[in-house]
């Protein structure tokens, strides 16, 4: 049977109709819950992985444009982008993040000694002993923050298990 005039399914939906309606409950339902500050804890583990990257890259901006070797500006980016990470990525997923400040530190300090040295161009042997020193000069620093994203993989497994049993109970 026809609708009478203004009664079709557009109209119902913007009067706030059965669908409409389902919808404006569930934002009501949700709004009064708190959320997580930022998203933190939802994100998956590659934008974690890309936030050690970016923190790398922008510590050794910092250390070319202090002429100085690899090292502590370094470090400490590599460590403050694994504290984001660890806490930005899923609790499930977080352990993915702990061999990615050794990485990230090997290669941004490799690409910063390239560029802060260029008088090493001279052969291959020289590179690779520069190289080894600009990357060994970050043993604490890459130990740290490996330290970081494992201390913090398990805290959140941990309270995660935590969280699991309460909601059991």
């Amino acid at each position: 049977m026809p609708e009478p005039p203004g009664q079709g399914r557009t109209s119902r939906l913007a009067d706030g109709g059965a669908e409409a309606g389902s919808r404006t409950r569930r934002h009501a339902a949700d709004a009064g819950k708190p959320g997580p500050m930022l998203g933190w804890g939802r994100y998956p583990a590659w934008v974690g992985v890309l936030t050690v990257l970016a923190a790398a890259l922008l510590g050794a901006g910092f250390t070319v444009a202090s002429h100085g070797d690899p090292g502590r500006a370094l470090g400490i980016w590599i460590a403050a982008g694994t504290v984001a990470a660890g806490i930005s990525v899923r609790a499930r997923s977080a352990y993915t993040i702990i061999p990615v400040p050794a990485l990230a530190y090997a290669s941004a300090a490799a690409i910063a000694g390239l560029v802060h040295d260029r008088a090493v161009d001279i052969s291959r042997t020289a590179l690779t002993i520069s190289a080894t020193q600009w990357i060994a000069s970050g043993f604490d620093a890459m130990t740290a923050a490996t330290t970081l994203a494992a201390l913090l993989a398990l805290a959140r497994w941990l309270l995660g298990m935590r969280a699991a049993r309460a909601a059991y109970r």
